[in-house]
């Protein structure tokens, strides 16, 4: 799983990402917070999160033809500047006294319209680091950063708000990205790598638009992204729900289960590294997909915590082999050309999970949390087992 470190461009790549990642999962944490002692009001929580959301849903697409026709080395470096040029604005504010709620607002729009560059950016560069034959072991890398973020950054920026306040976390956050900015800044091609293109922006929008209706795989990976982000990983944002309703575990509770899904996360990285000399990754996709949705609604009628807990775990490693033979298979498949729009599109998985939460919410309010999570494990698993069996392109992937 580590070979691609051996590559010196990948290194830098991999050790630039781990405190920019990190970074921006104490920013969640820090944004809520302030929010909440700005306002008190869990509303004006979820808005500020959905201001956040807009721009970069909005602009994906936007963010991957730019990529596609610029130095994505260049372009991720200015996202890594620009990103803790807020994040020490806002600080800044914070420690001064000075900051209102729509400082806050306005950071976070910008902060959203500025990751709709940064993703494709990134996921553009990764096959432009290692050779060809060790990307698949890459990718799950690479992976591998996010599930070791999701458990540090929110655990530091709780003790850090703690320990100094709000306004010096963001601080912290920033420098995570000036480190990645000064490593990511490092990388050498022997090669030029810009897309030239005489073609304006609106044009080469279009032309991605047109293959993925003409390139049938990459519609449809990107598909079952888009659902699985919507009706599957909407159970993250119906947790709180269970811990306290269903299963009467409380916020300490609430907390283990959380952290359960993160380190299944992290074992499905070393699973589909270890999978990945075996081919089949259709299959596996596929399987990953099925058990998942499988898995949420069992966790949906689990009558005791420990087994909740247990299904949690295997929930995370499930739709890590999932996404990440998606992911995997895009990296494969899409011409370098259009790989900043289309993994801008994939990157958008994050993105739609506020939409995937509001339509759990509505079931929940009037049908309960359970029939709400389970409602989207059936379908889930309904969209793997339709795509099995009317799209044999996706089981014959190696």
């Amino acid at each position: 799983m580590f070979e691609p470190l051996r590559n010196r461009n990948y290194r830098l790549y991999w050790f630039g990402q781990l405190p920019s990642v990190i970074g921006q999962n104490m920013q969640f944490v820090a944004v809520a917070w302030l929010v909440l002692q700005l306002t008190d009001s869990a509303l004006a929580i979820g808005l500020v999160g959905l201001v956040q959301s807009l721009p970069n849903i909005a602009l994906s697409f936007v963010g991957g033809a730019v990529a596609d026709r610029t130095d994505r080395r260049r372009l991720l470096a200015q996202t890594q500047a620009i990103t803790a040029l807020l994040f020490g604005g806002l600080g800044g504010l914070v420690i001064s006294g000075m900051v209102a709620l729509w400082h806050v607002v306005l950071v976070a729009f910008l902060l959203g319209a500025v990751r709709s560059f940064d993703q494709p950016s990134r996921q553009g560069l990764l096959p432009l680091l290692v050779p060809r034959d060790e990307i698949v072991r890459a990718v799950p890398l690479g992976n591998l950063i996010w599930q070791l973020s999701r458990m540090i950054g929110p655990a530091a920026a709780g003790l850090l708000i703690a320990w100094v306040g709000v306004g010096e976390t963001y601080l912290v956050a920033g420098l995570g990205f000036l480190i990645a900015l000064g490593l990511f800044s490092q990388i050498r091609f022997e090669q030029p790598i810009v897309q030239r293109s005489h073609r304006g922006l609106g044009h080469e929008i279009v032309e991605g638009l047109r293959y993925l209706r003409t390139d049938q795989l990459s519609g449809w990976l990107i598909g079952m992204t888009f659902f699985n982000s919507v009706f599957g990983l909407s159970y993250t944002i119906m947790m709180p729900v269970m811990a306290r309703e269903v299963l009467h575990v409380g916020s300490q509770g609430f907390g283990l289960l959380e952290a359960a899904g993160a380190v299944g996360s992290l074992a499905g990285s070393f699973l589909v590294a270890h999978l990945a000399t075996q081919g089949s990754r259709g299959r596996q996709l596929l399987i990953g997909a099925g058990t998942f949705g499988l898995l949420i609604v069992a966790f949906a009628y689990s009558p005791y915590y420990g087994l909740s807990l247990g299904l949690l775990f295997c929930m995370g490693a499930a739709n890590q082999v999932y996404m990440t033979n998606v992911n995997t298979t895009l990296q494969l498949h899409v011409p370098d050309a259009m790989r900043g729009r289309v993994m801008g599109l994939w990157g958008l998985t994050w993105s739609l999970m506020p939409l995937g939460g509001t339509i759990a919410g509505a079931i929940a309010h009037f049908a309960g949390p359970r029939v709400a999570l389970a409602t989207g494990g059936v379908l889930v698993a309904g969209m793997a087992v339709a795509m099995a069996l009317l799209t044999p392109r996706i089981r014959r992937v190696a």
